[in-house]
């Protein structure tokens, strides 16, 4: 038996076949296990199929099922393939190996390891499960599963690695959650969350593609959510020594964006390409200290690598960023924010370049170019406006903003970020309306500008019409311009010079200057200069002005006014005005001892405090000294005799939550003239005409005091379901008033037709005194509500109640028929008190006319009826009576009153009962207008009528009827018109109305109209017949300030203003004014004003104007000007002349237009263009 094995096994060794065999084992038992015959096996046992050799120590063969069991001491070999294991499980049919405990796989181009390995003998494949370990050119591959299959032709593996993936080499270690590595094509893709760490950089995305060649890296790929980090270290400068290391610092610079595309040489990162809204973070250091970081994003982003340190950085499209400097470690303590088309960061050199539409910023400066580089350790920027191999980018010439400052401009730029100072060559900047230029504008400090061989003009045409010029200039920020020498230049032709030349320079601001004056000559006044001063503006919180007014016929005025203002604070002005005129004399050189003077004070202050607390003062002093009574001054006798200090400072308080707010004041009336005004040889001596007279000598209140709560619920709620009793208001005030007064009194001489002042036995002047004071108390309660949803009704009851601490008792004399009046010292009080009711709704109608773009019509009617109360305080109240007023009866009949608070701070007593009954009605018409897809409402007309019934008048009780009827047609013809009509007849014979309605023929009440007035105006224009040419929206600025004078003018002059826009040939407008008054129907009288303002552009540079005034009731020409107006760019011409009237005159003017230079001007006034006499 022993013998035929060995021949078995030596045969199929020389015939070998696919079949799966057992070729050799020491010991072979055969059993029977559940129907199945097993063989057990051991010692040195060989199975073979085909090249497949699996060899053990022991193990078990079932043939029915082509399935061996091998253990101790595995291994497979197989074409170079080499397996072993603790245990190998061989499934013959499948040709699969299935192998368990420590498996390990390995060829020349591989090496595999797993907890369990599966293998398919016939196509060199398998799959590994369990703490994976795979070795395959140079790297190092783990993870929970692989499949793997090799290509006969390729020397290493394919295969998907799947949970946990590690793949490490030599220079990276990339993560993720499932790998497949192609072997044909030499790329991996990683997917899963996967990230590569690359000399410390992390690169992550949605999925990384890895492309090798010969085994080493060539690109990286992320096509969606890309994202790269690198840790970065370093020190901080230490604060306290520059030499030595501070603190250690840990960053990490960050790239994301769409897209990111990595490229190696020679197996190290050279280049990083990143797309889609790319940003990045990275940190700048040098020599290991940190410098700032630098956030930038765009289009693009690439990224180059020296080294494996950044070297180089662009940015592509829609380029901005923002580099944050370290405050330690930086003199720059303010972030530099950019933008630019292209931007390129060379680091190792520390700049930048910035290439189209270059944008940078830093603290208050901006600047703007075609092409920018920054060096960043020098803090020096250069700009021009574009590099000369540009071929794609516009160039834009440079120009720095920085605020406080005007702008500049110029053909090249360099710029110090540290210092500040920079240099311009063929500089242009703007201050205030002017234009400078220079060859070279540099900054010195600062505020200090220097600019060589420059200009100055307000024209702003590149061939300027006039500009100053000048060798040397100086710029002193919101200051001055110092030029010298300086020559004035009309075209190109230099007309005059100067050694030095100073303009302001405030940017905007106020500055101090003289204030050149206007020249004219008038028959009144003579030759004069008007407006002749100085303004100083002494700093940002308070100014002074002075001017001098001078007429060599009628003397001269000083002014001097002062403000104060300090923001959220206070503010305030104290101005003085004195006059010199002449007195009996029409020459000047008079002045000295023919002169009358005067002089006014005032003084007005306003403090806001905290908590809503104010303080306000005004204090007024007038001295007219020895006028005499000329009219031609402007005064009247009694404005001179009118002369006193007045002054009046309060204080108050407010609590907005409670609605609360109290008030105290204190207020004086000093007559100035007191003095001379009651004595006998003073040419201001007031003559008493009767006994009693009162001349007033000091007026004081003090203290006057108020607290008043506003309108408030009576019965508040929170509740959106309020209640009737919810909308009662209420409000009430309390003020009390105390009155001292120093007066004179007349007193009659033993001749009972001659009175004097009262005087005491040595004839001094007898001051009386007199003191009143009082407390008001008023109060009200509203309650409005709602009828029917749709009708509101609000009554309303006010009270007013006096508290004084003097009233007056009467005594009555029969057989004088008056009473005797003695005061009554002690407390008294009167209330007073009214009560109303008002009511009104809204009906709504709608009428659709679809005429054009009006859709339809709304009317809306507002009917309102309303009663008031106000009692006879003389007579019972509800059956009692009050007391305030006495009233006496004599033989023949007639009343007589004494009231008893008349003279006090109560005041007189209401003695009127009113009943009354008010009725109106509110008409308002609206048109629903379709424009484009939009619907408007356009109020067409209005209409209302009112009148009232007064129940408790003896006759007359009906007011009249006012109706007013208002409408703006088509948005440019206004309509107003308001009628007056009254229901009584009127008595010619009395020459009164009479308490008859006015009936007419018919026997229908008929109300005759006693008052209209219409009013209207319109505009006609007509365009050009050819226009291209742009809205001329200018100013004209040497239009009259003053109109011509005439009946029913508010304001000479002030209308006479352009209304002819640049698209426009002519423009007219009309305004009419017709007033009819019939109080008298026997004396009606009329008045009709026409008032035109036409204008002719005759080119686009003549204008002639004309304005007239008619009077259509005497068809008379009131009054009319003509104007000619000529543009010439940065000049202007006028002339503006009223033949005849009033106001006579002409006024020509030839001006620059600039604010700055309005004193370069030529000009001639006469008649009413001269100006306001003193």
């Amino acid at each position: 038996m022993k013998h035929l094995l060995y021949l078995f096994l030596f045969s199929s060794l020389l015939f070998p076949d696919n079949r799966f065999r057992l070729k050799k084992a020491n010991v072979m038992e055969s059993k029977t296990i559940q129907g199945e015959s097993v063989k057990f096996i051991s010692g040195n046992v060989i199975f073979t199929k085909g090249t497949l050799v699996l060899n053990c120590q022991e193990g078990r063969h079932y043939e029915n099922n082509d399935l061996a069991i091998l253990y101790r001491r595995v291994s497979a070999i197989q074409d170079g393939r080499t397996l072993t294991c603790d245990t190998l499980k061989f499934y013959s049919k499948e040709d699969r190996i299935l192998s368990i405990g420590s498996p390990h796989v390995w060829d020349p181009d591989y090496d595999l390891k797993a907890d369990t390995i599966t293998v398919f003998t016939e196509k060199d494949s398998g799959v590994a499960l369990g703490n994976v370990l795979l070795i395959q050119k140079g790297q190092i591959i783990t993870a929970d599963r692989i499949e793997y299959q090799k290509d006969p032709e390729k020397d290493g593996i394919s295969y998907t690695a799947i949970g946990n993936v590690t793949i490490e080499d030599s220079s990276r270690i990339a993560t993720c959650g499932l790998a497949q590595y192609d072997r044909s094509n030499e790329m991996t893709i990683l997917e899963i969350e996967p990230e590569i760490k690359d000399n410390g950089r992390i690169l992550s995305g949605e999925k990384i593609i890895l492309s090798y060649h010969e085994e080493e890296l060539k690109k990286l790929h992320i096509p969606k959510k890309s994202s790269a980090i690198t840790p970065v270290n370093g020190y901080q400068q230490s604060k306290f020594d520059s030499l030595a290391f501070g603190d250690t610092l840990l960053f990490q610079d960050d790239m994301e964006g769409s897209v990111l595309s990595g490229f190696f040489k020679n197996g190290s990162l050279d280049s990083l390409r990143i797309e889609g809204m790319a940003k990045t973070l990275y940190h700048v250091f040098e020599d290991s200290i940190y410098q700032g970081k630098n956030n930038a994003s765009g289009d693009t982003i690439i990224m180059t690598f020296l080294n494996s340190d950044l070297d180089q950085l662009y940015i592509i499209g829609g380029s901005e960023g923002k580099y944050s400097p370290d405050p330690i470690s930086n003199d720059m303590n303010f972030p530099v924010i950019y933008s630019a088309n292209k931007i390129h960061y060379r680091l190792k050199d520390e700049e930048t370049d910035f290439k189209g539409n270059a944008n940078i910023n830093h603290e208050k400066t901006n600047l703007e170019a075609g092409f920018v580089t920054v060096n960043w350790k020098s803090n020096m920027l250069n700009a021009i406006p574009k590099l000369e191999k540009d071929t794609l980018n516009e160039p834009i010439r440079p120009l720095i903003k920085e605020k406080g400052k005007d702008p500049m401009s110029g053909d090249e730029m360099t710029y110090n970020l540290e210092t500040k100072k920079g240099r311009i060559i063929q500089g242009h900047t703007k201050a205030d309306d002017g234009y400078y230029t220079g060859d070279q504008i540099r900054n010195e400090t600062e505020k200090v500008i220097f600019i060589e061989n420059s200009t100055y003009t307000t024209c702003d045409l590149d061939t300027a019409h006039f500009h100053f010029e000048s060798k040397r200039m100086k710029v002193i920020q919101n200051d001055i311009v110092i030029a010298r020498p300086i020559i004035l230049h009309l075209g190109q032709i230099p007309i005059f010079g100067l050694p030095l030349g100073i303009f302001p320079h405030k940017g905007g601001q106020r500055h101090s200057g003289w204030i050149m004056p206007s020249y004219g000559e008038s028959k009144s006044r003579g030759q004069y200069l008007q407006g002749l001063g100085f303004y100083w503006a002494a700093s940002d919180y308070w100014d002074s002005k002075f001017t001098l007014d001078f007429g060599d016929m009628e003397g001269a005025v000083f002014k001097m006014n002062n403000a104060y203002r300090m923001r959220y604070k206070f503010n305030g002005n104290l101005n003085i005005r004195n006059q010199q005129f002449l007195s009996g004399s029409n020459n000047i050189s008079d002045i000295t001892n023919a002169r009358k003077s005067s002089t006014n004070i005032r003084w007005n202050h306003t403090q806001k405090l905290r908590y809503n607390q104010s303080f306000n003062a005004n204090v007024t002093y007038s001295s007219s000294g020895d006028y005499d009574f000329r009219k031609k001054y402007g005064q009247t006798e009694a404005d001179r005799m009118n002369q006193k200090s007045i002054s009046n400072i309060s204080y108050s308080k407010r609590w907005p939550k409670s609605k609360n707010s109290l008030s105290a004041s204190y207020y004086s009336n000093r007559d100035l003239l007191i003095d001379d005004k009651v004595n006998l040889l003073s040419p201001y001596y007031v003559a008493p005409t009767k006994a009693g007279t009162q001349l007033n000598i000091i007026n004081q209140t003090f203290p006057k005091a108020s607290f008043r709560h506003g309108q408030s619920n009576l019965i508040p709620t929170t509740s959106t379901d309020k209640k009737w009793f919810n909308t009662i208001t209420w409000n009430y005030g309390l003020s009390f008033n105390n009155k001292d007064r120093d007066y004179y009194e007349s007193i009659s001489t033993d001749s009972s037709d001659s009175f004097i002042w009262g005087a005491d036995s040595t004839g001094e002047l007898i001051v009386q005194n007199e003191q009143n004071s009082g407390w008001v108390h008023t109060s009200s309660l509203n309650a409005p509500q709602k009828l029917f949803k749709y009708i509101s009704v609000n009554p309303s009851i006010n009270l007013r109640s006096v508290w004084v601490d003097e009233s007056f008792q009467g005594e009555w004399v029969d057989s004088s028929h008056s009473f005797n009046k003695a005061a009554n010292r002690g407390f008294a009080t009167r209330t007073t008190g009214s009560f109303s009711i008002n009511s009104n709704t809204q009906i709504y109608g709608l009428f659709p006319i679809p005429i054009g773009p009006v859709k339809a019509i709304r009317h809306v009617m507002t009917p309102s009826i309303g009663y008031s109360w106000t009692p006879d305080f003389s007579k019972p109240v509800f059956g009692r009576d009050l007391g305030y007023i006495i009233t006496e009866t004599d033989s023949a009949g007639n009343e007589y009153i004494f009231d008893k608070f008349a003279g006090t701070m109560a005041g007189n007593t209401p003695r009127s009962e009113r009943k009354s009954m008010n009725l109106g009605l509110n008409n308002v018409f609206q048109a629903k207008v379709k424009k484009g897809d939009e619907y408007k409402k356009i109020d067409l007309l209005s209409w209302r009528i009112s009148t009232s019934y007064n129940f408790a008048a003896d006759s007359m009780n009906l007011s009249n009827l006012r109706s007013s009827l208002r409408s703006k047609i088509a948005g440019k013809l206004n309509l107003d018109l308001s009628l007056t009509h009254d229901f009584y007849t009127y008595d010619s014979k009395k020459k009164k109305r009479i308490s008859e309605y006015n009936i007419n023929e018919n026997g229908y009440l008929e109300p005759r109209l006693t008052s209209a007035r219409l009013s209207t105006g319109f505009r006609f224009s007509g365009k050009r017949w050819s226009d291209n040419t742009k809205e001329d929206n200018e100013v004209d600025t040497t239009q009259a300030d003053e109109d011509l004078a005439g009946p029913g003018l508010n304001a000479p002059l002030k209308n006479m203003r352009n209304t002819l826009s640049g698209k426009n040939l002519w423009s007219t407008n009309i305004s009419l004014s017709y007033s009819y008054t019939a109080t008298n129907p026997e004396d009606p009288r009329k008045t009709f004003w026409v008032n035109t303002n036409s204008s002719f552009n005759v080119t686009q540079k003549w204008r002639v104007s004309y304005r007239a005034r008619f009077d259509m009731i005497q068809r008379d020409l009131v009054s009319h000007s003509f104007s000619v107006h000529r543009d010439l760019h940065c000049w202007e011409l006028s002339l503006n002349w009223t033949p005849s009237g009033l106001g006579q005159g002409i006024n020509f003017k030839l001006n620059v237009k600039s604010p700055t230079l309005k004193d370069l001007k030529l000009e001639k006034k006469s008649g009413v263009f001269s100006g306001p006499r003193l």
